[in-house]
């Protein structure tokens, strides 16, 4: 049996959640109502009999049985056009029923979605946290045993007692977390979640909205936006209530025809007798103790809610939508960070367990590595699943996370062409598309006080001169001097894409982690370049830098532009022969991997120097 999926719960969801219900049987009922309205404009027909006996002490009977009957037609002529407002009004009404339904199908798959959604974290958080206490269990017993044969200390048994205490602990968190979700899940679903789920990705259903400015976002979501669009139709409904309440003050003209038979006639004798008559009768009210203009103003009243109403939805709505994309922006910078974090923990923690256990490493050592591999990974995996709980958030307030799923609700047509008319909003007067997100300024990541191109935490000279040669630490460095026709070519004159290539290397050098330190046995790994270089003698060599695609982008960069200009330092520093002009370096961090994954493997081969000669 295969893994169940976030777009059958979803569908399961829409087509059987009880408030959806409940907002379907509204959509109903108001597309009556315009039924009802509408037969104001035809006749009414009505039938009138009566038999009754009748016992008197006067006239010539004084006992008798009587019967009547009659038929009568009323049309009406005009009311004040009281009719036609509310068939208006309830035309706009059932449009506000409708998108009212598409905001709670929309709502629902938003929290169905976040529900799946903290199922899988929280099944995945259970299985740090076990795992997290089974290597404390086997720290704990390989202590224990080593106190009960003398050669460990008392103090690190209670050591790890203790951190053995706060994993059982966490275990029991996560374990309530699932719990509690899990039994969210089954009242939005109707069924707990199956054992195996498949993986959720809305990140191919995200619309070009992420990319654009927070502005353009809210516009497009103005429109597509079921529950906003439902406020906007009240209000045009409750002004057809305006027109329904002042037709009070207009008289009313019915057409009127009947038809009578009766048994006996007006002296209760009995002779059958009968009566006709068509006509148009006249009705107009002069005076009601205030109430029409009563109902006026409560019409007037019921328009300003409709728009506060209106307010409020924009306003939650852009809220709502601002938070999510700066979430997504923040969160996809952060997961690389997070990542190279929890990769580097595994790693400090695995050579710790290592060291730990030929006695080069202390317990406190080991228990802190395993707990901030713990932690780091926690992190991470958080804000793997916050970041596709924010893309459905945004989705679903754009009104367009059901669409992104594929999936619909049965037996619901649009009922948007049988409006009265069609109604288009301009948010700047009322609710304005204003962006809230910080500019580069309060970011200490991205602050560039002197425009250099080196943000302010890597820059060494923040009051560069405009528009000066900066180095890779914001240092003002000197101009090149312009090259003639006697001046031979340099190096750093060319790039990889548009130099001749004589030939490539790679260079054997390994680094410490975030170190551009080379050691002094890596001489020998240049003899390739420099046998080239002198090879050649009108040629020269770019040193380039790669880095693997785990950790932050911009960190590798600088990493992989250091790592290289140490690379030809150590190039200059072991060649007296050879003229410095001839040898450059550049780093291309994460740009030019050789395999395009994260993997042990991948990082290996895309951490790499390499040297390519060049025609001058």
């Amino acid at each position: 049996m295969g893994s169940a999926s976030l777009e059958q719960y979803v569908s399961k969801t829409i087509n059987s959640n009880p408030e959806i219900q409940a907002s379907w049987r509204q959509l109903q009922i108001a597309m009556k109502d315009v039924d009802i309205a509408k037969s104001g404009y035809l006749p009414s027909v009505d039938v009138l009999a009566s038999s009754a006996y009748t016992e008197r002490n006067y006239g010539l009977d004084q006992d008798y049985a009587g019967h009547t009957a009659e038929i009568r037609l009323t049309q009406l002529l005009y009311d004040g056009f009281f009719t036609s407002s509310e068939v208006s009004r309830f035309k706009q009404a059932q449009v506000v029923r409708y998108y009212e339904l598409m905001g709670e199908i929309e709502q629902k798959s938003l929290e169905a979605s976040l529900a799946y959604i903290d199922v899988q974290l929280y099944r995945e958080l259970l299985s740090l946290a076990e795992k997290n206490l089974i290597t404390h269990v086997d720290v704990f017993k390989q202590i224990e045993e080593s106190v009960i044969a003398g050669v460990g200390r008392r103090a690190d048994l209670e050591q790890i007692s203790g951190r053995l205490s706060l994993s059982e602990s966490n275990v029991l968190t996560e374990l309530s977390n699932l719990h509690d979700v899990t039994a969210r899940f089954l009242r939005l679903v109707g069924e707990k979640p199956a054992e195996e789920l498949a993986d959720v990705s809305l990140s191919d259903a995200m619309p070009e909205s992420v990319e654009m400015e927070v502005e353009a976002i809210l516009l497009a979501a103005y429109e597509t936006s079921p529950s906003f669009n439902a406020t906007i139709y009240n209000i045009d409904a409750q002004r057809f209530a305006i027109d329904s309440a002042r037709s009070r003050y207009h008289p009313q003209i019915n057409l009127t025809a009947s038809y009578g038979a009766q048994t006996r006639d007006e002296a209760a004798l009995n002779n059958t007798i009968s009566e006709a008559s068509v006509g148009v009768n006249f009705s107009y009210n002069i005076y009601n103790g205030g109430a029409d203009r009563a109902a006026i103003r409560q019409a007037l009243s019921q328009v300003d809610l409709a728009k506060d109403l209106r307010d409020k939805a924009c306003i939650d709505m852009r809220q709502t939508i601002q938070i999510a994309r700066n979430d997504i922006q923040n969160i996809s910078e952060q997961l690389p960070s997070l990542n190279a974090h929890r990769l580097s923990s595994d790693r400090v923690k695995s050579a710790y367990m290592d060291q730990f256990t030929i006695g080069e490493r202390s317990l406190l050592d080991l228990l802190d590595s395993e707990n901030e591999y713990y932690e780091s990974s926690r992190a991470y995996v958080q804000a793997s699943y916050t970041l596709e709980k924010a893309r459905a958030r945004l989705l679903a307030a754009s009104g367009v996370l059901v669409k992104a799923l594929g999936v619909s609700r049965n037996g619901v047509a649009s009922v948007s062409d049988l409006a009265e008319k069609e109604l288009r909003y301009d948010p700047n007067h009322v609710c304005p598309a204003t962006r809230t997100s910080l500019d580069d300024e309060r970011n200490i990541l991205k602050r560039d006080s002197d425009s250099d191109g080196i943000v302010d935490l890597w820059d060494d000279c923040v009051n560069s001169a405009p528009g000066a040669m900066v180095d890779d630490f914001g240092c003002e460095a000197s101009d090149p001097e312009p090259q003639t026709m006697n001046t031979p070519a340099s190096a750093a004159d060319f790039t990889l894409d548009d130099a001749q290539v004589l030939a490539s290397f790679s260079i054997n050098i390994s680094f410490a982690s975030n170190s551009s330190k080379i050691s002094p046995e890596y001489v020998s790994s240049l003899s390739q370049v420099i046998d080239a270089l002198e090879k050649y003698d009108n040629a020269g060599v770019i040193i380039h830098g790669h880095a693997s695609l785990d950790g932050d982008a911009a960190y590798n960069q600088r990493l992989s532009e250091r790592r290289a200009s140490a690379v030809a330092a150590l190039l200059i520093e072991s060649t007296n022969d050879i003229d410095s002009r001839r040898i450059t370096s550049v780093g291309y961090g994460e740009t030019r991997p050789l395999v395009d994954e994260e993997s042990p493997a991948a990082n290996a081969k895309n951490r790499r120097i390499e040297a390519t000669i060049i025609q001058l």
